[in-house]
């Protein structure tokens, strides 16, 4: 793509060789006027004029060339001139379906991208810590700016109706259900009874003079008198205790057992049980429906922008260095495996040609309808710059050319006659 400043210097350049076109055509009328007045001084003068008159019927007729594929010369309107304007939505069409045809065709993609390495390509680029790093940092850099682009009342909002949406029907109960079930398929739930099992003894422990004085209060005055409340109190700590370290110690233990089938009972219920659906649905319901929950979501989004800002802000944050050494391991893994390297090839090679023919009308409609909604005067203007220095050459050539068939021309009459 031409650059800003050649697209600069080629507008410049215009004025710059009409006027050399211009003041060639206005010095082929002098040497004209000063041949024709030194007619009779000599052969040498007929040459001349001949040479200067050709070169101003060929400079004249390609200005008006020229001059006509843009605009009306002189202002007369001569059939068959302005052409552009004229034609621009012909031209727009016709350029819209150069572009498709030529360059967007799904066999000429597939053609130009067989031998490409597009996969080996982008990974030698993000391997480069360097360029990881450009990456991540204008990844980093635009993050804040898409944040801030975002409502935070309708994130919150976001964020609670796609939760109410993921708790119908049987989307949340059903993902439930089945990780429980994974769970005692596997037997992944006896760590979690194990933790309860220390709980339950830690709670025992700091609860039991509180189950030492129930027991006390529930006993008549008379056992009390003779201690059978302390040794009832004892018992019945001891036989839980017993109870929890048996639990503990056997894996195979009927309690052990008895949870597990409570929980693949509850994971079938939440998998197939609509009633126990409709529950979980109203109580999520309910609970989005407090305040409290919509204040949450917007502190949690709140803490993702600053966390975002924060790691935006600084130039070697954490997340910058994560993001650009998580980009360039990809990289790597990607440039040493070689076998995905060719099955990213295939796919993009596939996807790019499904895309160009997909949507290469759309780009052909979008160069017609860009160029069409441009009025005359903007088409040429435009056409101009970018081609009207190289037209301005023609009406040079024009010029010196036609006066060297002027001059054969005279010269061939002089031997004639």
């Amino acid at each position: 793509m031409p650059s800003p400043n050649a697209a600069q210097n080629r507008a410049a350049s215009l004025p710059a060789m009409r006027a050399m076109a211009g003041a060639l055509l206005v010095a082929m009328v002098v040497v004209y006027l000063v041949a024709v007045l030194n007619h009779d001084r000599g052969p040498v003068w007929g040459y001349v004029r001949a040479f200067a008159e050709a070169a101003m019927v060929g400079g004249l007729a390609d200005w008006f060339a020229v001059t006509a594929i843009f605009r009306r010369p002189v202002g007369l309107p001569i059939p068959h001139t302005a052409v552009i304007p004229r034609s621009k939505g012909r031209i727009a069409d016709a350029l819209g379906e150069f572009v498709t045809v030529n360059f967007l065709a799904p066999d000429i993609v597939r053609d130009r991208l067989k031998d490409q390495d597009l996969a080996g390509g982008l990974a030698r680029q993000i391997a480069d810590p360097a360029a990881a790093r450009k990456i991540a940092d204008g990844i980093m850099d635009a993050l804040p700016s898409i944040a801030d682009l975002l409502d935070d009342a309708a994130v919150a909002d976001f964020m609670r109706r796609q939760i109410a949406e993921f708790s119908r029907d049987e989307r949340l109960s059903a993902s439930v259900g089945r990780g429980l079930r994974l769970l005692t398929d596997h037997g992944r739930h006896q760590p979690v009874l194990d933790a309860a099992l220390v709980e339950g003894f830690r709670a025992l422990e700091e609860h039991e003079p509180a189950i030492r004085k129930q027991v006390r209060a529930k006993t008549g005055w008379v056992w009390r008198l003779i201690s059978l409340d302390a040794r009832a109190s004892d018992a019945l700590i001891a036989a839980i205790e017993s109870t929890l370290k048996e639990i503990a110690r056997d894996p195979e233990h009927p309690a052990r057992h008895r949870v597990t089938e409570l929980l693949q009972r509850f994971a079938d219920e939440l998998e197939h049980s609509p009633r126990l659906r409709a529950q979980i649905e109203r109580i999520v319901a309910d609970i989005l429906a407090h305040p409290a929950v919509g204040a949450y979501f917007t502190d949690m989004w709140h803490g993702v922008k600053g966390a975002v800002r924060a790691g935006a802000a600084a130039p070697d944050s954490a997340a910058r260095v994560a993001l650009a050494d998580a980009i360039a391991r990809f990289g790597e893994a990607l440039k040493a495996d070689a076998e995905v390297q060719t099955s990213i090839n295939r796919r993009l090679r596939a996807l790019l040609a499904d895309v160009a023919g997909r949507h290469g009308r759309d780009v052909a409609s979008l160069i017609s309808e860009t160029i069409k909604s441009w009025d005359a005067k903007t088409v040429v203007e435009k056409l101009e710059q970018n081609v009207g220095p190289d037209l301005q050459y023609i009406r040079i050539n024009g010029t010196l050319i036609g006066g060297l068939i002027g001059l054969s021309i005279h010269q061939v009459t002089v031997m004639l006659t």
